[in-house]
């Protein structure tokens, strides 16, 4: 089978560990890159370019910005002429035009079983939401949000200390060894695209992960939400509660004790033996296993804890 001319679309770690798989496979030709633009990082503001960009000017891979313009959509496929585009990760909504214009069309790769959490945060929201399997699904783009027909989808379960990471990682994973070969076979006519149910469509935004959505309340929230919300909100926005004194601490790992000795009313903070404990609703604790407060560093929490002994 000869090559099949591919543009690939992205712009962050997960799109650049794809268009690696892609590109070292003989079965795809990468013509070239869509990727954002060099943007000012860090404190000091340093003008980078995408991790994309990186690899493909160290690769000789042809990089292209659009800059959310249609002018500059419709130059790329003069330039590229692709027969399939591949999009991960990308950042900008493409024009109708350039979505109907590659051959076998746009590809995109979505980390839920659509048409469950279209959107922007779909792993975050299955944690939150406490679901016991995700997984990716490969769909045919169309204009409208994560709505188009499955060309193939793949579960994966959600482990009970999954975090927003862990599941992320190995969506990654799975998603480089399923994919060319599913491309392949759609570019071959061998599978046929199968339509969302819309009415079983549910969503999942960018306000979801805000960091007024992090703040958890220990005298309401039962444990188990909370257990959640530490998994999904790292490594952003990240879980973070008030203390007494109102200092806010950010909370990155929490363990449940469902038989606690001594109980602790909710909301009330206690150092115990060696741990950072917690009170919960329901007769449970909270173990704050790694934790951040407010004005300190983020320290190893034996340290924290023998200089919190005095306060809690």
């Amino acid at each position: 089978m000869r090559q099949i001319k591919t543009l690939f679309l992205g712009s962050n770690w997960e799109a650049l560990e794809t268009l690696k798989v892609l590109h070292n496979d003989k079965r795809f030709d990468i013509i070239g890159t869509i990727t954002q633009p060099d943007k000012p990082v860090g404190r000091n503001q340093e003008i980078k370019p995408t991790m994309i960009k990186e690899y493909c000017l160290d690769q000789e891979i042809q990089v292209f910005h659009t800059l959310a313009k249609k002018s500059l959509y419709r130059e790329a496929l003069e330039k590229f002429n692709p027969e399939l585009a591949v999009c991960k990760s990308f950042g900008e909504i493409l024009p109708k035009f350039f979505i109907e214009a590659p051959k076998f069309g746009v590809i995109n790769v979505h980390y839920s079983l659509l048409p469950k959490y279209r959107g922007a945060v779909p792993i975050q929201k299955a944690i939150l939401e406490g679901d016991s399997q995700t997984g990716i699904s490969i769909v045919k783009m169309v204009r409208k949000l994560d709505a188009g027909p499955i060309i193939s989808q793949f579960p994966e379960k959600i482990q009970p200390d999954d975090t927003n990471i862990s599941l992320r990682k190995r969506l990654v994973q799975m998603t480089g060894n399923v994919l060319p070969d599913i491309l392949e076979k759609w570019c071959a006519g061998k599978i046929e695209a199968t339509k969302q149910n819309y009415a079983q469509a549910t969503y999942c935004w960018e306000k979801d992960i805000a960091k007024s959505q992090a703040l958890i309340d220990f005298k309401t929230m039962p444990a188990n939400q909370i257990d959640r919300m530490v998994r999904a909100f790292v490594p952003w926005p990240v879980a973070w509660c008030l203390l007494p004194d109102n200092r806010r601490m950010k909370i990155f790992k929490v363990a449940i004790v469902n038989d606690p000795s001594p109980k602790l009313d909710p909301g009330v903070f206690k150092v115990i033996d060696n741990d950072f404990m917690v009170g919960a609703p329901g007769g449970v604790v909270i173990d704050l296993l790694d934790v951040q407060i407010e004005g300190k560093r983020h320290m190893d929490m034996a340290a924290l804890i023998n200089g919190l002994k005095n306060e809690f």
